[in-house]
């Protein structure tokens, strides 16, 4: 296996506090896909262990990130990432790790808008919002420096879905949030969540199942 090339991106180098800006207003509508497991409004940190993945704009604990995105469809492939790419078929037991849940925004925030070329003036590239999970340390980087130049969070560029889908990482304490949480509006389990953006729920089939014919 090759190893991958090194990201063009680097480190932030400049002040980022007059970065362009993208607010996520209140009443606005965003799609969570998150595991039974963890609370629809549950921040994530940084793992301590370097072969953990966590997710990109991780910050370090006591801080955390959580992510959403603009609609279901960009909710689900990107939970399920290179798993939807080839066939658009999605097994039965990683469809049922999941759910989606829609939420209305109760209060407002102001996010780092990488997504448009005025970034490119800061040193950012397509590369902060699609580099893999084992250069996920940079990414990190940048999500640290927009939080500490007073951003709540990051607008940014889906990977693994196509079109203009965008997706939202906000910052906050780790864990389970703090009030306000936003208010759900519906909740779909992971198979509806699927059939919705047209990816089949089908078991695979076991090779020794096959029939030559």
């Amino acid at each position: 296996m090759r190893p991958e090339p090194e990201p063009a991106l680097q480190p932030p180098q400049r002040d980022l506090s007059d970065f362009p800006a993208y607010e996520l207003t209140e009443g606005r509508q965003v799609a969570r896909s998150h595991s039974h497991d963890k609370g629809v409004w549950w921040f994530s940190s940084a793992p301590s262990d370097i072969d953990e993945k966590g997710g990109r704009f991780d910050l370090q604990a006591p801080r955390g990130t959580i992510y959403a995105a603009d609609s279901v469809d960009a909710a689900v492939r990107e939970r399920l990432r290179s798993a939807t790419i080839n066939n658009a078929v999605v097994s039965p037991k990683l469809a049922d790790n999941f759910q989606v849940t829609l939420l209305t925004m109760t209060q407002s925030s102001r996010c780092a808008h990488i997504d448009v070329s005025a970034a490119g003036r800061y040193g950012v590239t397509r590369e902060l919002a699609t580099i893999p999970p084992s250069q996920y340390q940079l990414s990190r980087q940048w999500a640290e420096a927009f939080r500490k130049a007073g951003f709540e969070g990051i607008r940014y560029g889906v990977r693994f879905t196509p079109g203009r889908a965008n997706a939202w990482a906000l910052f906050g304490n780790a864990g389970d949030a703090e009030l306000p949480h936003p208010r759900v509006d519906q909740i779909l389990t992971g198979r509806e969540a699927c059939q919705k953006c047209g990816l089949r729920v089908t078991p695979v089939p076991r090779i020794e199942s096959l029939t030559l014919r």
